[in-house]
């Protein structure tokens, strides 16, 4: 019995696939397009309203009457945003946000794609350890950002400008702003957490330790042990 109103893989021409602008965002923003959908819902009247006057220009009067219809249900969770309509309205999000809410998207994307700075490895004898503890202080010391923008994946930037409505200016200072402050707190804190593991070598009460930090400048291993051992872990961290 043969089959009818069906083609064949061999029959069909192929098409250069191309993916949807949301699919696009989705690989530039990662887990940060949910940050903007939560936006979307939690935009006040009057930018809302505007958005959906935008969205009816570009997709025609019922998708705007849809949208301001259902956006109850969307914010409610009643019915699901997702497929073309939340690819539409994710599109015209960036101009109604707020710039804390750009600033905590931009920095998700951050974590996301972390910036590529130096690398160092110190390693720490734990029966003489002064010498190691004056090399950790110096390599901190150098973890500080004068170029934010020379760290950055080239995906980070293209996030930002669409973020920022394709305003290069605006988009290059936020990033500034974002990876300094992302810099600064994780130094601050490896600060204290490095000056736990001193206390904590000096008093004897451990034979090795091991203790890592990236952060946007650079990344910062270091390797407490033995004299025994430092020069198998010098062999694997060399």
């Amino acid at each position: 019995m043969g089959y009818r109103g069906y083609k064949s893989w061999r029959s069909r021409q192929w098409r250069t696939y191309q993916p949807s602008k949301y699919t696009l965002l989705t690989r530039l923003f990662g887990d940060a397009v949910g940050e903007i959908r939560k936006a979307f819902l939690e935009l006040d009247d009057d930018a809302k309203d505007e958005l959906f006057l935008d969205y009816g220009v570009m997709h025609g009067d019922s998708a705007e009457r849809y949208a301001r219809k259902t956006f109850p249900a969307w914010r409610s969770g009643a019915t699901k945003l997702s497929g073309q309509t939340m690819e539409r309205l994710v599109e015209l999000v960036p101009p109604y946000l707020p710039s804390s809410i750009r600033l905590r998207i931009l920095k998700l994307v951050l974590v996301k794609n972390k910036p590529r700075g130096t690398f160092a490895t110190v390693k720490i004898n734990v029966k003489e350890p002064n010498e190691g503890f004056a090399l950790i202080d110096a390599e901190l010391s150098r973890m500080n950002i004068k170029d934010e923008l020379a760290y950055l994946p080239e995906k980070v930037m293209e996030a930002a400008t669409w973020l920022y409505d394709n305003d290069v200016t605006a988009a290059r200072a936020m990033l500034t702003e974002a990876t300094k402050i992302e810099n600064d707190m994780l130094k601050r804190n490896a600060i204290k957490e490095i000056e736990l593991l001193k206390r904590t070598i000096k008093s004897g009460q451990i034979k090795s330790a091991n203790y890592n930090v990236e952060m946007p400048a650079g990344s910062l291993v270091v390797v407490a042990t033995s004299p025994s051992m430092l020069s198998t872990i010098f062999g694997i961290f060399k």
